[in-house]
């Protein structure tokens, strides 16, 4: 009875030892990698996102470190004094970068892992925010506020030119790289928005001056337009009185004496006209009237 309980503790405790001795299990998440760290260090193999068991141990046990691989999106503040302006400015910089996958390995030898992971932002942090910010510090003080102002799309190419050459050799390689938000010193955006008020004005001016020159332009057509019918008036007058010219003769003028003494003896109203009377202005002016009245009748 003594051997049998012996050997039931025996194997009780031979359990409790193999349930012990079984290895965690453990996860690299999609976007990571990870390495085995052992008492010894880290293996040399990094494993990618898969789930598995740790090595079974008794005294000491293995664990997975895991680091960040995705993609990351990240903001630069900056407040930069302007030599050329003797002034300060603010200014973004975003960007999107990655791990670089060629320095893994040196990552888990130098970056120390918190709480069994490594996070993008220890790698940046690290290793690409100081050279990114000395190269956006000094390839912005080489301009002007109105330059960086007139010139945003041709800079931001410069600093993601810069940033990547600098970067080259670390775990960090930028993907993609620009200025934002670029806050002004008051003194530059007010006399930018005078210089605009000013333009509007000249534009309004210019507007104003449009309507004035179509409006001057359309009454000397009206002028032209009633000249040219006075001139038209004069020219058919000057026909009338041509023509008035070359028909009443002396001669003429006669004979229409005779027809209107004619008409006289005919009418009712009879008045005597001495013969002196015959060539003088009222009677040739009843003659000439009645011819101009003809001459227009046939025109």
């Amino acid at each position: 009875m003594s051997m049998l309980s012996k050997l039931s503790k025996v194997l009780v405790v031979i359990a409790v030892m193999g349930l012990v001795a079984c290895g965690d299990r453990v996860e690299v998440p999609p976007a990571h990698v990870g390495k085995i760290l052992t008492k010894n260090g880290y293996k040399p193999s990094t494993v990618p996102p898969s789930k598995f068991r740790l090595d079974p141990c008794l005294f000491y046990c293995d664990k997975l470190v895991t680091l960040a691989t995705a993609d990351f999106g990240h903001l630069e503040k900056f407040k930069l004094f302007m030599p050329k302006d003797q002034l300060n400015m603010s200014f973004d910089i975003r960007m999107t970068g990655s791990v670089n996958e060629k320095y893994i390995d040196n990552i888990f030898d130098r970056v120390p892992p918190q709480t069994d992971n490594i996070s993008v932002n220890q790698v940046y942090n690290t290793y690409a925010q100081p050279v990114i910010r000395d190269v956006v510090r000094r390839v912005i003080a080489k301009y002007s506020i109105n330059e960086i102002a007139s010139s945003r799309e041709m800079l931001s190419q410069e600093l993601f030119s810069a940033v990547s050459t600098s970067l080259e050799g670390t775990p960090i390689k930028i993907k993609r790289l620009g200025i934002a938000d670029v806050q002004f010193p008051k003194v530059i955006t007010e006399a930018k928005e005078r210089a605009a008020e000013r333009r509007e004005l000249i534009e309004q001016e210019k507007a104003q001056f449009e309507i004035q020159k179509i409006q001057m332009e359309r009454d000397l057509e009206r002028e032209k337009m009633n000249r040219a019918i006075a001139r038209e008036k004069a020219m058919g007058q000057k026909e009338v009185n041509d023509l008035l010219a070359k028909s009443v003769t002396d001669k003429y003028l006669a004979y229409r004496t005779l027809e209107v003494l004619d008409r006289m003896a005919e009418s009712e109203n009879k008045v005597f006209v001495p013969v002196e009377a015959l060539g003088s202005i009222g009677l040739q002016q009843a003659v000439f009237s009645d011819q101009v009245k003809q001459v227009a009748r046939k025109r």
